[in-house]
């Protein structure tokens, strides 16, 4: 059966180190006990085991010197001996509300020499007291049982202290990763869809340091190092992850609980004349609508719009404004300019003065149409 309530397994140092012949390494486990339901849990006691021994799959082999504390004065925790800690609440009966935790805190832990993953036993036991089981001292009424795993990493850690420079970047920046490791065992990096050998990336010292590609999305990264102890595979990995700052985005459905916004900041566009056209760069997708009208009989006023997109041609969008009755009776003309990224922009009126227009840019992303730098 499950455990009603939640745990999560914490180490300091981390990852866990196993201890030398000089001597045993030294460590902390703090245990987060947590209701992650609607409903307040009352639990009569918790209980604790690590394994004790000298292999592998045993964490300590002095259980004696472990103490045990919690952060939360309605709890108490002691050690009933050979590794098995009991977890209660000081008043019988009481229960763990919804969305509370408490931390359990076993200090003074004495990692023995071997290498390997450790599976730590948690138990629940009911509060309705009555004797007999071979659990805790209560009820029969169990809630359930689960294990925490966690690795006894080799005193001299293969890799450690992996980490970006920078934790967010702009669009289309790149970090820098670096590490500590030994020199020998195989690493890559992987990141997206991509894997990347670094070890050509790794001085004689063991720092290692890899620059990404552009990142234009949150991006998680993972080295994992391999190699064999003793003729066994051990593969170890560390794991970062960089935020980027209006970052690309590729979905399939989309749901949203709040408002979407279709364009971002709109921006009037200044229109040049045919012996000063005004130019422009659009850093984003977006469009430019607008419209210009004269009152000139047998005047007609002219809009134009080039743009050239990365890679293509030139593209013109034009439209003029006259009608043969003139005065209040001439027509308005329209346009609608598609904008790609990238793209650049020129825009030209010719005509009389006696004529109203307006054009204006509507970003999908954002950033406004901006001049060219020179």
């Amino acid at each position: 059966m499950t455990t009603a309530l939640h745990y999560s397994l914490h180490t300091s140092p981390a990852p866990l180190r196993a201890g030398t012949e000089d001597a045993p390494g030294r460590a902390t486990l703090r245990i987060t006990v947590g209701n992650p339901g609607p409903d307040p849990v009352s639990c009569g006691t918790i209980a604790l085991t690590l394994p004790t021994g000298e292999g592998s799959e045993a964490l300590t082999a002095t259980p004696g010197t472990i103490t045990a504390r919690t952060d939360d004065a309605g709890w108490s925790a002691e050690h009933r001996g050979d590794g098995i800690f009991h977890v209660r609440p000081v008043a019988p009966g009481t229960a763990l509300g919804p969305g509370a935790r408490i931390v359990v805190t076993l200090d003074d832990v004495a990692v023995n020499r071997a290498v390997g993953t450790v599976t730590l036993g948690v138990g629940e036991v009911g509060d309705r007291g009555v004797t007999g089981g071979d659990g805790p001292e209560g009820s029969p009424h169990r809630a359930g049982a689960e294990a925490l795993r966690l690795v006894k990493a080799a005193p001299t850690a293969m890799l450690e202290d992996f980490r970006p420079d920078r934790v967010t970047v702009p669009n289309g920046e790149t970090v820098t990763l670096t590490w500590k490791c030994d020199t020998e065992p195989d690493y890559e990096i992987f990141f997206a869809d991509q894997r990347r050998p670094v070890n050509g990336f790794i001085d004689a010292e063991g720092n290692g340091s890899w620059t990404s590609p552009a990142l234009t999305t949150a991006t998680a990264f993972m080295l994992l190092g391999s190699t064999a102890k003793d003729g066994v595979p051990v593969t170890y990995g560390l794991t970062a992850a960089v935020t980027v700052d209006m970052p690309d985005l590729e979905v399939g459905d989309l749901d949203a609980n709040g408002s979407v916004r279709l364009f971002g900041q709109a921006q009037e566009v200044d229109w040049g004349t045919e012996s000063e056209p005004t130019s422009y760069v659009a850093d984003t997708d977006g469009l430019i609508t607008g419209y210009i009208k004269t009152t000139l009989d047998g005047a007609p006023a002219h809009l134009n719009v080039f743009v050239t997109p990365p890679n293509l041609r030139r593209q013109k969008f034009a439209t003029q404004s006259w009608d043969a009755r003139g005065g209040t009776d001439n027509q308005e003309a329209s346009l609608i300019v598609p904008v790609p990224r990238g793209s650049a922009v020129r825009v030209i009126r010719r005509g009389d003065e006696n004529f109203t227009a307006a054009l204006t840019w509507f970003p999908f992303g954002t950033g406004p149409l901006r001049e060219p730098q020179s």
